[in-house]
């Protein structure tokens, strides 16, 4: 698993499941030098973490995808089908046989946006994460109030 926790490497899984092609390559964070077309590029572009409760917490991750198809037209139209297979996934397996998993959030094609430099695609994934601040802080008095009548 890389540093992040495996995000990366899931969704580079799920975007080879999904593309059911053999000839696609997918890449993680950056383009190699000898990239080959067909190809996808998954990179970070955000981090965020949300405050829940004393429990749990939610981290979020924005990613940007590229597409590189062979020509425009199959460009787009993969943008289009993976973006609609993201929605269509609601979830993705971050570690199935522990059930742990990547809610999705939005994802979104931009199909007038440059393959390499910009990316057509933007994606949010986020995830419950159980604190570990150690123990959830107790409450010091329950208000009751019995309603007459």
């Amino acid at each position: 698993m890389s540093g992040d926790g495996g995000w990366m490497q899931a969704l580079a899984s799920w975007t080879v499941q999904a593309l059911d092609d053999v000839e696609w390559q997918v890449y993680e964070h950056a383009w190699p030098a000898d990239y080959e077309r067909p190809a996808v590029l998954w990179r970070l572009a955000g981090a965020e973490t949300k405050v829940g409760n004393a429990a749990y917490g939610e981290e979020l991750r924005r990613y940007v995808g590229h597409v590189l198809g062979r020509d425009p037209a199959e460009e787009a139209d993969t943008a289009a089908r993976l973006t609609s297979a993201l929605g269509a996934a609601a979830k993705l397996p971050l570690d199935a046989a522990e059930r742990r998993f990547l809610r999705v959030g939005e994802a979104m094609a931009d199909l007038k946006a440059d393959a390499v430099a910009t990316g057509q695609l933007s994606l949010t994934l986020s995830r419950k994460n159980r604190r570990s601040t150690g123990e959830a802080p107790l409450m010091r008095e329950i208000a009751f109030h019995q309603k007459e009548g």
